[in-house]
Order: structure tokens, then C-alpha cells, then sequence
């Protein structure tokens, strides 16, 4: 959003998304979209497993780290592309 009055910020946008409108547009309705996903996950609950600690972290690590910070990246671009193809901004 800031990039138009600084324009070294350009460099910060690594997913080259259209508009600063179409950026956060697309950031909320992802963040919209996962939390109604994530409802269903959290009732059910956790099972508990006797697994050793570094198996254990390797998994959570493993599902939650790319879970959590690369789904993001690739969710909130695809939400840019529809967006901006359908020319809702």
C-alpha cells in the first residue's frame, strides 16, 4: 500500500499481486475462507498418540509449517488471480 508513495517497497511484494485494493481484498477473503475450513478441525479435536517427541515434532513441524506459512502465499495469490480476472477491482 505504501508502495506508491515509496517506491523501494515494490520490491516487497514477492507475489506481484495487481493492486494494493486487490492484495488486501484478497488476504481477507482468504483468511474468510480458512477459518470456516478450520471450524470443522478444531471440534474434532486431537487424537492423542504415544510417539516419541522428535517424531513428533518433525510432524507438527512438517504439517503446521507449511500449513501455516506456504498455503497462505499460494491461497491469497490464487484469491488475487480470481479477483482480478473476474474484475471485481
Amino acid at each position: 500500500m505504501f508502495a506508491v508513495a515509496l517506491p523501494p517497497l515494490k520490491a516487497l511484494n514477492i507475489l506481484q499481486l495487481k493492486t494494493p485494493e486487490s492484495a488486501v481484498l484478497s488476504a481477507v477473503i482468504f483468511n474468510a475462507l480458512i477459518i470456516v475450513a478450520l471450524i470443522p478441525l478444531a471440534l474434532r479435536g486431537v487424537k492423542y498418540r504415544a510417539v516419541g517427541a522428535a517424531s513428533l515434532l518433525r510432524r507438527n513441524l512438517l504439517l503446521y509449517g507449511v500449513g501455516g506459512v506456504i498455503l497462505p502465499f499460494i491461497g491469497i495469490k490464487a484469491v488475487d488471480i480470481v479477483i482480478t480476472s473476474l474484475h471485481m477491482i
